[in-house]
């Protein structure tokens, strides 16, 4: 009965020293809920002007042309609500072109410039969360369990922001259904996109992003055929960013914006 009763006491302790561990870890994400990043990427529009010359277009693949992608740049901050949820605010300043060249308009003979600025707030879900998390089974040596980590995670987003967008035109001939916009178009957009970050310690991290531009407008790239142009414009950026997690205090803030953290250490 003695022997018994030591088996129970050290299962019993078991029991509760992984269940501290395993809450001790499911909390560990909240010591860096923020995160602020920037990077690099590139920008297409795809507007009224150029296009591919095949009727088949493949859900608008085929106008993906590298000679019209632009560079762009982008900074953002994100707040982690769960492991799984996330709003991030991010700001792309950005530039792209466009030409009737090879495409099915090459008579019409139409370029422009474009300097795209937005600023958006988007929703996360991870659906392979970003932390480092136990896995169902583990890695043994001779020393004992070894931790199975996930570096790798990615998510899908979507929101609600608004461009400012200023082009500049090149045409031959100006025909009686074209609309040329000289000024500055505001407008709002839709963003949807997918991105992908691999976890380089708890404080930095790499991703990479795609997303889709939804604007209410068909003037992005500041034409418009009156007749034919059936569609508002779309555009997208693809980034390539670098983010850095700040770390949390007691009371849910940014150290470094927490005087009591600053001054008392918690």
């Amino acid at each position: 009965m003695c022997h018994r009763k030591k088996i129970h006491i050290i299962l019993l302790v078991l029991i509760i020293v992984l269940l501290f561990a395993e809450n001790s870890y499911g909390q560990r994400w909240k010591l860096r809920r923020y995160e602020v990043g920037g990077g690099i990427g590139v920008a297409q529009v795809f507007g009224d002007i150029g296009g591919t010359m095949s009727p088949q277009n493949w859900m608008g693949l085929k106008d993906i042309s590298l000679s019209e992608t632009r560079m762009s740049f982008n900074a953002f901050a994100r707040y982690k609500i769960q492991p799984k949820y996330a709003v991030k605010s991010v700001l792309h300043l950005g530039f792209a072109t466009g030409d009737d060249k090879n495409s099915k308009n090459e008579i019409r003979g139409n370029q422009y410039r474009t300097f795209l600025a937005e600023f958006a707030g988007q929703f996360e879900y991870y659906f392979v969360q970003e932390e480092k998390r136990y896995r169902s089974s583990g890695i043994y040596n001779r020393r004992g369990m070894l931790n199975d980590y996930s570096r790798i995670a990615f998510y899908g987003f979507a929101g609600l922001g608004v461009l400012y967008s200023k082009s500049t035109h090149e045409y031959p001939l100006l025909r009686p259904n074209d609309s040329f916009k000289a000024t500055a178009t505001i407008c709002p957009v839709i963003p949807l996109g997918i991105g992908a970050k691999y976890i380089i310690d708890s404080r930095y991290s790499f991703s990479a992003e795609l997303g889709y531009r939804y604007a209410f407008s068909d003037y992005v790239e500041g034409y418009k055929n009156i007749v034919y142009s059936r569609f508002n414009d779309v555009y997208y950026f693809l980034d390539l960013s670098v983010t850095y997690r700040l770390k949390t205090t007691t009371r849910n803030l940014p150290a470094i914006i927490d005087r009591r953290y600053k001054r008392y250490g918690y």
